[in-house]
């Protein structure tokens, strides 16, 4: 962008000036000529070699400064981070402000980066020294060539000299980072940051490219996985055929949870009742299509709940209902958040009572599952939330009579729940893999072992959430992929997209096409079975950023790139007549449906869920409904079969399935505890017929054949 504005004198420049290096000098005369821009001040030192003898760094680095010739600036930091570590923070590089920044203030920071062999990962951040909170947070990927990043932010709050810490967090990998032309402006409330330039190269996400291979093999699997075959056979009563009946299929919702959190205050006549927040819930696209699923932001949360933080308890109870009254199905998030910031006060009081906190929580759990108006209709808990960075919990067990780690009572708490709450779904939340584009190492293997303890000690472990707060650097849509790849590959549950939303330095444009590819990839997973937004209104978001609608309720370009997915382009609604044998099909996403077949001189509407290739029969004036190729009779199903990439098992109850297959020579050629309702079972193995053996708490409750073919 390009603004013009006043600028001072030449001579009150060259005084202001004074002192300053040809870097920053030209530095300045670059943001005047491209952007426009005044004067401002500096916030760091005003030459390169003032910056770089008071920078500092920590952790596993060596770091030495050296000149360098043919770029903007003279002088270089070059950083080799030896080892990487648990926290992207545990290594890292920094320096403090030198003038003192007031409230408000409009400030552009400068900075040059590189890797000279990749891959690179970087955090910039922009924070207060004493309490770390964040003006700026980046986490990106380098490239070898030097690149130039330019990033405004609005002073939060009055920083002091040696108030303000600029720098970078680099423990994710060992690697090797160059930087550069460090430098921030300061210009103060004259200006704001959509006055300043914002160049943050984070459009060319991996994937990003309209002819990405992603794309094609995501569109077979959505074909695959998330549609099925209905046909409808009209007949007389003796069972003869009815040519020429017209019949409509019309969806009314998606088997697949879309939804967002919500604010339990703004609707269904409680205190902050919102007519158009209410209507948008329910219709979002002023065509009747609106969220199947929800989950409250804050109001189900421990503390939130006892202290009444958003509405009464008996608010709140209201609130679930009016969402079940209108078919919206519920995650209560969250039971534990397990750090003492997120718990009632009387926890860290009595941490070293173990008995008073596993008494507290499991009266807890059972006060709020048992509600009156909320019992039976939480579809799904985040059980735990965040437990790879929120361990006080953890620490003061540990050590405890009972408690070895202190992650015993996460077990306690799953097993009070299904004491108290059996048929609902159990999760584990965290944040630690695709919001922070961390494929491995450090926190993203603690989920996985937390994950696998929970297994291990027997507990119904249904799904793990993901969380989706895409930094302002989107994340790699084959790292998406790879994260759920990898956790369905060791653990078979089922995965959830539980708080997406993007970094305000993601344009709305970007935030339209990434939502679309990173939802695509998400449908298109067989893990997953939902995406829910963090909030979908700007007027009620954490950041005042939400994916759907400005704060007037216009939709924003994400929120169209949304509604054209799903409600078009993954909605089926399709007409015809029936052939000469009385049939009419088509393959539609499943889901809800309305049927209406005019026969000329009848009418029938009726509903039907479509799940599994399903035949509807007319006879007469008879309905009836079968799964196509499917024993409706067991608790347990198998399909495609033959098969040919891959073929699904779904299971109607809680307990784990052992699966094993054998070829006909009798090798064991798969075996799989199978944790979740729904498992994709890939086909690794050569065209021929298998054998399947299911069994369940050490019996065998089911074999089939089994025919692959390519």
């Amino acid at each position: 962008m390009k603004k013009l504005f006043a600028i001072a004198a030449i001579s009150s420049m060259a005084i202001w000036a004074l002192g300053q290096d040809t870097y920053h000098t030209n530095l300045l005369s670059g943001l005047q000529t491209n952007y426009g821009l005044p004067a401002g001040t500096w916030v760091l030192n005003n030459t390169e070699s003032a910056n770089l003898n008071a920078d500092y760094w920590w952790g596993d680095i060596n770091a030495s400064n050296q000149s360098i010739a043919d770029q903007p600036f003279s002088q270089k930091v070059q950083i080799a981070i030896n080892s990487a570590g648990t926290n992207q923070w545990d290594a890292g590089y920094g320096i403090h402000n030198i003038q003192q920044i007031s409230s408000g203030s409009a400030c552009l920071l400068v900075i040059w980066l590189r890797t000279p062999s990749s891959p690179a990962q970087v955090s910039l951040f922009v924070e207060n020294t004493s309490t770390y909170e964040k003006e700026v947070y980046l986490t990106f990927d380098l490239t070898e060539q030097w690149t130039q990043f330019l990033i405004p932010f609005d002073a939060n709050q009055t920083y002091a000299a040696d108030g303000l810490s600029v720098g970078l967090h680099l423990a994710w990998l060992q690697q090797s980072v160059e930087i550069g032309g460090l430098a921030v402006l300061n210009y103060g409330t004259s200006l704001s940051i959509d006055d300043l330039p914002n160049q943050t190269n984070n459009d060319q996400y991996g994937g990003w490219e309209i002819d990405a291979p992603w794309r094609a093999a995501a569109a077979e699997r959505i074909e695959q996985l998330r549609k099925a075959n209905l046909t409808i056979k009209v007949q007389n009563a003796d069972g003869s055929p009815i040519p020429g009946a017209l019949v409509e299929v019309e969806m009314l919702r998606h088997e697949y949870a879309f939804g967002s959190a919500v604010v339990s205050r703004l609707f269904a006549g409680n205190n902050g009742q919102n007519n158009t927040y209410e209507t948008k819930l329910l219709d979002l696209d002023g065509e009747g299509h609106g969220f199947n699923w929800v989950v409250f932001e804050n109001a189900l949360k421990w503390p939130g709940w006892e202290q009444n933080w958003i509405t009464s308890k008996p608010e709140t109870a209201n609130a679930v209902q009016w969402l079940r009254d209108h078919d919206i199905q519920i995650r209560g998030h969250n039971l534990v958040w397990p750090g003492w910031s997120n718990l009632p006060p009387d926890i860290e009081d009595h941490q070293d009572d173990p008995a008073y906190i596993e008494n507290r929580i499991f009266n807890h759990i059972e006060e709020i599952t048992t509600y009156p108006g909320i019992e039976g209709n939480i579809a799904e808990w985040d059980v735990l939330n965040e437990i790879t960075t929120n361990r006080d919990l953890e620490y003061a067990l540990q050590g405890q009579p009972g408690y070895v780690t202190g992650r015993e009572i996460y077990v306690k708490i799953f097993e009070k729940l299904a004491e108290v709450d059996p048929n609902t779904k159990t999760y584990i939340n965290d944040y630690v893999t695709i919001s922070q584009a961390n494929t491995g190492g450090g926190l993203y293997d603690l989920k996985k072992q937390f994950a696998q303890e929970l297994i291990d000690a027997g507990v119904q472990l249904d799904g793990i959430g993901f969380q989706g707060h895409i930094g302002g650097f989107p994340t790699s849509i084959y790292d998406v992929k790879s994260i759920l790849d990898d956790f369905y590959t060791t653990f078979g549950t089922t995965a959830k997209i539980t708080e997406y939303d993007t970094n305000e330095a993601i344009d709305d444009e970007l935030a339209a096409t990434y939502l679309r590819d990173f939802l695509t990839l998400v449908f298109s997973h067989p893990s997953t079975d939902g995406f829910m937004m963090w909030g979908f209104w700007d007027g009620a978001h954490w950041h005042g950023n939400a994916p759907m609608f400005y704060q007037d309720w216009t939709l924003k370009p994400a929120g169209s790139a949304f509604i054209d997915l799903v409600y078009n382009d993954w909605w089926t609604e399709e007409s015809g007549m029936t052939d000469a044998n009385g049939t009419y099909s088509l393959r539609g996403f499943k889901g809800a449906y309305k049927i209406t077949i005019d026969c000329g001189n009848e009418l029938l509407v009726d509903t039907i869920e479509l799940k599994h290739n399903t035949i509807l029969t007319k006879l007469g004036s008879d309905v009836s409904v079968g799964v196509d190729h499917l024993d409706q009779s067991s608790d347990v199903v198998i399909y495609p079969n033959p098969a040919d990439t891959f073929f699904i098992i779904e299971k109607n109850g809680r307990y784990p399935l052992l699966v094993r297959i054998y070829d006909s020579s009798g090798k064991e050629v798969y075996v799989s505890q199978l944790m979740a309702d729904k498992t994709t079972i890939p086909v690794t193995f050569a065209p021929g017929t298998y054998e399947v053996l299911i069994e369940s708490q050490g019996k065998l409750i089911r074999t089939e054949k089994m025919v692959i073919q390519r």
